[in-house]
């Protein structure tokens, strides 16, 4: 997920992109999907994140981190909106989310742990304001990478995105290098960026459906409209998207064989404390790429023991599925995988 062919690493550490080709610049990204409680963002210099040389030390030089903007691109805008002068039903903006952290972290070291223990497992007592999963509902677990959550959070400490002239200035430039630079990923992650950006999409519809509705009705959606949602992200990018399970809700879920082995593979991983790898498989034509689908709390309402479960909830996930298999989770656990079928 390295920005350029030949492995340079880039960061934004001015808003003037003319002045991008200096000695050792590494861009480092943000990717979350952060639950927090309405907030104004608050004031401080933000010379602090555009003149950061000084900041940044030889060891963060020559780490090897991924692509921030394309991260922040496939995971976080459908819920975070990047234009500070714009609200989301589904979570704070952007610069209200790094308004926040940075106003209780205003050290880089801690700033970026903060946000990283975060990003690495989502949950109510992580959430810096958890009045904020009440009001957005918990994030979904995007089972990020170690260098994926330091990106995140070192890009969004480096960067002014609070103020209106990132928006305006350095965004649409962003958008554009991303868009030029995609064919230079990888396998692996062209497909993460193919799956994330499905899943943030069908999880901003979801947790907007949750909010005004509740829980019942985003059952009945899920039911009619997840396979939309993915259908359509499959045309966008050109390649063929799909969630599959061993104990799947709908039955055109259920894994092949290739496919649990995946997910036996992913098991063994958890239960070895480990941070899940995706995989690639390459064929002929095809590459295969297949990402987790991890659980948290905001999975366990429709997910979890049927004995917690809301009794309505219950009832309708049983008349729609009615050989559901997708209940009894606890948190932390592999729900399923991500499968992306891709040309070469």
């Amino acid at each position: 997920m390295l920005i350029t062919k030949r492995g340079e690493r880039i960061v934004y550490l001015r808003f003037n992109l003319n002045h991008l080709i200096m000695k050792k610049l590494i861009f480092i990204g943000v990717s979350f999907l952060f639950t927090l409680n309405s907030c104004t963002p608050t004031e401080h210099d933000s010379s602090q994140e555009v003149n950061v040389e000084n900041e940044v030390g030889e060891a963060d030089l020559t780490e090897q981190l991924p692509d921030g903007f394309q991260l922040l691109q496939s995971t976080c805008f459908s819920c975070h909106n990047p234009n500070p002068a714009s609200e989301s039903v589904a979570a704070p903006n952007l610069a209200a989310l790094k308004s926040v952290y940075f106003k209780n972290f205003p050290d880089e070291a801690n700033f970026v742990d903060a946000m990283s223990a975060f990003l690495s497992n989502p949950s109510a007592d992580k959430a810096i304001l958890p009045g904020a999963v009440n009001q957005y509902g918990l994030m979904p677990q995007m089972s990020l990478q170690a260098n994926q959550s330091r990106a995140t959070a070192l890009y969004l400490y480096a960067n002014a995105v609070e103020n209106e002239e990132w928006y305006t200035q350095v965004f649409p430039k962003e958008e554009a290098r991303v868009l030029a630079n995609r064919a230079d990923l990888s396998y692996v992650d062209r497909g993460f960026e193919y799956a994330m950006a499905t899943k943030s999409i069908l999880g901003k519809n979801l947790k907007e459906k949750i909010n005004a509705e509740g829980t019942l009705a985003a059952v009945q959606f899920c039911n009619i409209n997840a396979s939309h949602y993915t259908d359509s992200m499959s045309a966008v990018y050109n390649a063929e998207i799909k969630r599959v399970s061993d104990k799947p809700r709908n039955s055109r879920n259920q894994a092949n064989t290739a496919e649990l082995k995946i997910i036996n593979d992913f098991k063994t991983q958890l239960a070895n404390g480990e941070i899940i790898t995706p995989q690639t498989i390459e064929e002929e034509d095809l590459v295969y790429g297949y990402y987790p689908i991890e659980t948290n709390d905001m999975c366990l309402k429709c997910h979890g023991p049927i004995e917690t479960m809301d009794n309505e909830t219950h009832l309708k996930i049983t008349e729609l599925y009615p050989s559901d298999k997708a209940t009894g989770y606890a948190t932390n656990q592999l729900r399923g995988i991500w499968v992306v079928k891709m040309m070469k």
